[in-house]
């Protein structure tokens, strides 16, 4: 593929978010066609949230995450994270949109759609003009996930913390962080149903997460009050513990080399578990990314017919939908694509891999997390504008292609920082 141009690029990113796009179609039709029940697509969508993203989150930060790395990286995200709850209140300020604009704009998709979309890149070639000497392109995905995979864990935190808050305004918004996420429990319950381990693995785990709880714990009793409150909130949710766990399990080995060439090296060279546990756990992992964006597309399908069914009275959001696309996918990939091309290009900040640059600038690109409707319930929003949010969900997924200009972007300007350090 010839690296100069844009015109090559371009097609094929847009291939790639046309394949994307098609894989959650499929999911639609699917449900429209009821191959699929509602309590399939919700039992599903909680076996990619507490299996199958565990065992790809393990495995990929074991094998990619270095620690010099993510502390480069781990304070962009939350930069990005802040100035677009900042952008969010801003725009719903000037432009008087209604409440749940702020967390739309602010969050968005961080897991499931880059990973496909990584996926879908490498299929069609494009990423080759980034690869550094003598590497394949199935290693540089494998890494760009791990980057992917930690922006996802720290953006979903950040949304379950501030992500209410954000709605409290409203008429009977929620007293208590406790009542907050009483009701997110029983929100995720909704969505993700009973859990999907046997009784022993519930204990295991409730046992580790009850021993981060009582750390985290104290560690905040040093802390005033308001401030162990914010410290705390993001233990509290229930997948929480999950997430930390992975991340401690992932981080730890990969960063202790014993472990790391136990867990990850060729067999030859030390990898006892290689060819046996790694490889069960990486295939578990690797159902995740396609499968869960075809549940997008099913729970997409599902929200459709209770919009049809509660009929059309819910009107589409036009100037909602267009803040939120200018904000999603034209302000922040204009301005994450400046940021890091310039501190990739005067700076060593973020190393010398082309795929850390790619992935972080399109970090804040992209459609809002399906997290928003449940961020929703927490508000206790009318019918109505819960099916006008869903309207909005929808037509931003289908808007997603657009996605393709950032990407393009991304590509040519990690591709001139990359032949300008060679």
């Amino acid at each position: 593929m010839s690296s100069e141009g844009l015109v090559t690029p371009f097609l094929g990113a847009l291939q790639a978010c046309v394949s994307v796009l098609l894989t959650m179609g499929y999911g639609f039709a699917a449900r429209r066609l009821h191959l699929l029940q509602e309590t399939t697509i919700n039992d599903m969508l909680g076996l990619g949230m507490k299996l199958l993203l565990p065992a790809l989150l393990i495995v990929n930060l074991g094998e990619q995450l270095h620690l010099q790395t993510a502390m480069n990286y781990i304070p962009v995200i939350i930069l990005y994270t802040s100035a677009s709850i900042s952008l969010g209140h801003l725009s719903s300020y000037l432009l008087g949109l209604p409440q749940w604009v702020t967390p739309a704009c602010s969050f968005n998709n961080t897991t499931s759609l880059p990973l496909l979309l990584l996926h879908s890149l490498g299929s069609v070639g494009i990423l080759k003009l980034i690869l550094r000497h003598g590497e394949t392109t199935s290693s540089a995905i494998s890494r760009a996930q791990s980057y992917f995979l930690v922006c996802g864990v720290i953006s979903k935190t950040i949304a379950y913390v501030v992500g209410p808050r954000m709605l409290q305004d409203r008429g009977d918004g929620l007293s208590s962080s406790e009542e907050r996420h009483h009701i997110l429990a029983q929100d995720e319950q909704l969505t993700e149903e009973t859990s999907l381990l046997p009784q022993r693995a519930q204990q295991a785990r409730t046992s580790a997460g009850n021993l981060i709880r009582r750390s985290t714990h104290w560690l905040g009793s040093l802390f005033p009050h308001r401030v162990k409150q914010e410290l705390l909130a993001p233990f509290e949710y229930p997948l929480a513990d999950v997430a930390i766990i992975c991340m401690i399990v992932g981080t730890v080995l990969g960063l202790v080399p014993a472990l790391h060439r136990a867990f990850f090296n060729d067999e030859d060279d030390g990898g006892i578990f290689t060819a046996w546990l790694t490889a069960s756990v990486s295939n578990i992992g690797g159902l995740f990314t396609t499968l869960q964006i075809f549940m997008v597309g099913c729970r997409l399908g599902v929200t459709f017919e209770r919009t049809v069914a509660e009929g059309n009275s819910a009107r589409i959001p036009i100037k909602a939908i267009t803040t939120i696309f200018v904000v999603r996918l034209v302000i922040w990939p204009a301005l994450s694509i400046s940021l890091i091309y310039g501190l990739a290009k005067r700076t060593r900040l973020l190393g010398d891999d082309p795929m850390l640059w790619f992935s972080m600038m399109l970090m804040p690109a992209g459609p809002p997390a399906l997290v928003i409707s449940g961020l929703v319930e927490l508000a206790q929003a009318s019918e109505m504008e819960k099916m006008v949010i869903a309207k909005t969900l929808t037509i931003m997924y289908a808007l997603s292609p657009f996605i393709c200009f950032s990407i393009t972007g991304a590509l040519k300007a990690s591709e001139a920082v990359l032949k300008e350090k060679r």
